[in-house]
């Protein structure tokens, strides 16, 4: 018997909502933008699923010198400004965006809200022609012309931002809709190297469509009529964005200015004698898998960085007062560039059982469970318990050296981080 998994939906009706069928929730909030600051909550949490997948992709790939972990490690970064414009207009609406706790992804799933009969079931796996392919691509495939504006049941990612859209056009509620949460602020300076984009301050109707625009064509792409969804032209309509020349956003039509996220995973996905070579994991990793007490140290360890990370994101849209103290900057950025991949990559080298073979696996892989109450000083102290760990356990000279030295060194970073806020503090 075939047990059909259902999409998770975290806010119920939530487009009956936005429709005008109010729940008893949105009446005693007081605010009748509600329904469409979850909206723009769902639009966030969309944005944050993909990230642990790409990223248990991205650790995995061996080389990071080839096309498809450069490829992939641009996607990363432009995932990460979708989060930013989502977040932008959550909070110019009224709200203030969530990533941890219950809004935290867990894995496998489907992206919230999804039609789970036309949308994949995303897990944590290595890198393969196969997961770039089935789900990557998947993930990002653009929506035919003329596809309904859908929130609950979506069969792509487009539907669910022209259903945000359809319902910030249509507000009619008693409170003004672009009026920003005090407690919040938006980012427009968070800089992501050349891949990314250029964040939007949302203002108004205008500059929220704007922001909505560039994540879905950055991502998705547009597909036109006269097109077929897989061309054989190397620099079809779809697969270019970018501002033109005349200030306007959108395709630029013959130009390789950008690809979209769908087009980079198929181009990868189908060039399968390049592939490059993957360490090898255990697909979906749970804590139970574990039984190498080293493989359970580095789990938790990254466990702890990954909800760093996102207490630090979340903070970083709060509002700051004079000096105070920007967690993104000082705290996400340098453990999503250090704490977390040296981690990942020390770990998905470490075999899940005892006196077993790394290169023939299967070894571990990070479970991306955020840890509540996770704090830089716990970390710390957490790191020199898991040397010890390593010096009773493992044997091999080299081995244990080198593990000494990935946790000796992300040690040393943590410490910075902690000095860098006390003297903030100071």
């Amino acid at each position: 018997m075939t047990i059909q998994a259902d999409s998770k939906k975290p806010f119920g009706m939530l487009f009956d909502r936005v429709s005008g069928q109010l729940s008893a929730e949105d009446k005693a909030c007081g605010d009748s933008r509600k329904p469409l600051q979850d909206m723009a909550q769902l639009a966030i949490m969309v944005e944050m699923t993909t990230i642990p997948p790409y990223l248990t992709a991205l650790y995995s790939i061996s080389d990071p010198n080839c096309k498809a972990y450069q490829l992939l490690r641009s996607v990363m970064m432009e995932e990460m400004f979708h989060i930013n414009q989502a977040a932008n207009l959550m909070v110019a609406i009224g709200g203030r965006p969530k990533m941890t706790g219950a809004y935290a992804p867990t894995y496998p799933c489907y992206l919230p809200h999804a039609n789970p009969n036309t949308t994949p079931f995303i897990g944590l796996c290595r890198a393969s022609p196969q997961v770039f392919n089935d789900t990557f691509t998947a993930i990002e495939t653009p929506a035919p012309p003329h596809a309904p504006a859908r929130g609950n049941n979506y069969s792509y990612i487009a539907q669910l931002y022209d259903a945000l859209e359809d319902g910030l056009e249509a507000y009619q509620g008693a409170q003004p809709l672009f009026q920003q949460n005090p407690d919040a602020c938006q980012r427009t300076d968070i800089y992501l190297g050349k891949f990314g984009g250029t964040p939007i301050q949302v203002t108004d109707l205008a500059s929220a469509k704007l922001g909505v625009r560039q994540i879905v064509q950055q991502g998705e792409g547009s597909v036109p009529e006269s097109q077929s969804m897989i061309p054989i032209e190397p620099w079809a309509t779809y697969n270019t964005y970018g501002e033109r020349t005349d200030g306007t956003y959108g395709p630029i039509i013959g130009t390789p200015y950008e690809m979209s996220h769908f087009k980079k995973f198929r181009t990868v996905s189908l060039d399968k004698d390049s592939f490059p070579d993957s360490y090898p994991i255990v697909s979906n990793p749970k804590r139970s898998d574990f039984t190498n007490p080293v493989a359970i140290e580095l789990a938790e360890l990254f466990d702890i960085a990954y909800s760093l990370m996102l207490d630090a994101m979340e903070h970083s849209f709060a509002a700051r007062a004079g000096h105070a103290n920007d967690t993104f900057f000082t705290l996400a950025l340098p453990l999503m560039h250090q704490a977390m991949p040296n981690l990942a990559r020390r770990l998905m080298n470490t075999p899940l059982h005892k006196d077993t073979n790394s290169s023939v696996g299967p070894n571990g892989a990070p479970t991306y469970l955020y840890q509540p109450g996770s704090n830089l000083q716990d970390f710390a102290n957490r790191l020199q318990q898991a040397v010890k760990t390593v010096g009773q356990q493992v044997s091999d000279p080299g081995e244990r050296q080198t593990l000494e030295q990935t946790l000796a060194g992300v040690r040393a970073n943590v410490n910075q981080l902690i000095a860098a806020v006390h003297a903030q503090h100071a």
